[in-house]
């Protein structure tokens, strides 16, 4: 007997652990993707620390040079001058090699003293600037590299591609030349075979929403399109090598899709798990009001976008641990997903968008889709059991006793530890050795459960009290009063209304 009910439990045990490997296995890629694994194009050598100059045409004294970090070179509205040396070791092999310059800024480009070639053109006095290609590679000729001492300069200025980017210059490096500067689809290939999952498991979500009569998984789905929307923008980079003035419109789609992302995520925790109308509308009010605070006060939009996803995400790690503790433990298995994203979000921001957001997402949905597609969408109960004969009255196990009960003299239960307080319409009350769940069982869909310790007949409720401080309670007829949780209100106002 008690090997059976060891083994009934570890069978409960697994049975409860099983939506676990969705966060397990979220947590786990968060942490593959904080390895700076190389690209498959790495440069041979890329820029860490340039000089700059501001050019100022007014100032007669000798131009000073200063030190920075080469992300850190920012115009204005005018024109810089950088420059910087590149190691020996970077300029030794026999393969052509070329200058790689990627951002939203136009240059002139000079090697050792002689100009070497243009991304773009830079402002002058006699003509405005001219958009360069976002990504530029500029080949280095073979005749002006020396055995040691070589120097690259550059001449840029930027029009900010119409709004502030946080950086300006984002690659400074020395490669093997190639012909076609665009950022190679290998690089992009992990994004581009995620986003196919993400689309594949958007389409399973619909058809298990419309399988099962669930509409709430359709804001999940919608969430997903939203994120492939966003990844098909970030690959475009390697099918068009846009003017930068286009950089702003692309950054925009990105935000856009993220942005549906996370109001897709909330929006399916929200009805799928229900703690009440004011819970609902405090937590999406305050994510929303956080996220577009943390929108409108950026300037770049890379930043834009993880102020925006850290606040939903935070919202939505809230949301479930709320509701895995107070309704559905299996709701706290998604806390692990939001978890894994907020990590990787807040320490490796570039990663969390370029990759990250796609990996975590594409496991944990995969992992749920196949193993607990119960936890997205409940189970249907299957066809309407046959009609059962009314209910009528309620046994009452005393010690020693048994009592019926009639369920019209059924006032409301009181739970006493592991007993129940039965009072009656008629006056006083029975107590009865079963524990609240047991009777309720028994009593049948007219006593509703209002209250951790209190269910009431709901044919006997007069009125719905609101009492200062957000609390609530009935009042029964003969002038008795039960109280209402908080989380069971709009239940009781949906009963009182039918």
């Amino acid at each position: 007997m008690q090997g059976e009910q060891l083994k009934a439990a570890l069978a409960r045990t697994g049975q409860l652990l099983r939506p676990w490997e969705a966060g397990l296995a979220a947590l786990l890629c968060a942490l593959v993707l904080l390895v700076p694994w190389p690209g498959s194009d790495a440069p041979i050598w890329q820029a860490e620390r340039v000089e700059t100059l501001i050019a100022d045409r007014s100032s007669e004294q000798e131009p000073l040079w200063r030190e920075q970090a080469f992300w850190r070179a920012d115009p204005g509205d005018g024109v810089m001058q950088l420059r910087w040396r590149v190691p020996d070791a970077a300029l030794t092999s026999e393969t052509p090699m070329a200058l790689a310059l990627s951002g939203p800024f136009s240059a002139d480009v000079s090697f050792n003293g002689q100009r070497i070639g243009a991304k773009g053109r830079p402002f002058s006095e006699t003509a405005p600037e001219r958009a360069g290609p976002i990504d530029s590679l500029i080949a280095l000729p073979p005749d002006l590299i020396r055995p040691s001492g070589n120097e690259v300069s550059l001449v840029i200025s930027s029009t900010r591609a119409g709004y502030q980017p946080a950086v300006i210059v984002q690659t400074l490096a020395v490669t093997p030349f190639r012909p076609d500067a665009r950022r190679s689809l290998r690089d992009y290939a992990p994004t581009l075979g995620l986003a196919g999952v993400l689309a594949v498991l958007a389409i399973s979500l619909i058809r298990l929403g419309l399988d099962r009569g669930d509409r709430t998984v359709f804001w999940l789905a919608g969430g997903l399109a939203a994120l492939v929307i966003a990844a098909l923008a970030e690959m475009s980079r390697a099918y068009v090598n846009y003017p930068y003035d286009w950089h702003q419109p692309r950054q925009a789609v990105i935000l856009l899709g993220m942005a549906g992302f996370s109001a897709g995520c909330l929006g399916f925790l929200v009805k799928r798990w229900v703690l009440g109308r004011v819970w609902s509308r405090a937590a999406i009010g305050i994510t929303t009001a956080a996220a577009l605070q943390g929108v409108l006060l950026f300037d770049g939009y890379d930043g834009k976008i993880i102020l925006l996803t850290m606040f939903t995400l935070t919202g939505s790690l809230i949301w479930t641990l709320l509701a895995g503790f107070r309704l559905d433990r299996n709701a706290l298995a998604m806390a692990g997903v939001w978890l894994a994203l907020l990590i990787l979000n807040v320490l490796a921001p570039g990663r969390f968008i370029d990759l990250g957001v796609y990996a975590i997402t594409s496991v944990a949905l995969g992992v749920w889709m196949v193993r607990s597609p119960d936890l997205l969408s409940p189970a249907s109960e299957g066809p309407a059991p046959e009609a059962q004969p009314l209910q009528t009255a309620l046994t009452v196990q005393s010690t020693g006793k048994m009592h019926r009960v009639a369920l019209d003299d059924v006032l409301y239960l009181k739970a006493a530890g592991n007993y129940t307080e039965v009072h009656r319409c008629s006056g006083g009350w029975l107590l009865d050795q079963r524990g609240m769940a047991a009777v309720l069982e028994e009593a049948g869909e007219g006593v509703m459960r209002v209250h951790r310790s209190y269910a009431v007949n709901m044919s006997k409720v007069d009125a719905l009290l609101t009492r200062p401080g957000s609390r609530y309670g009935l009042s029964l007829l003969g002038g008795a009063e039960a109280p209402v949780g908080r989380s069971r209100v709009d239940a009781v106002r949906d009963a009182l209304s039918r």
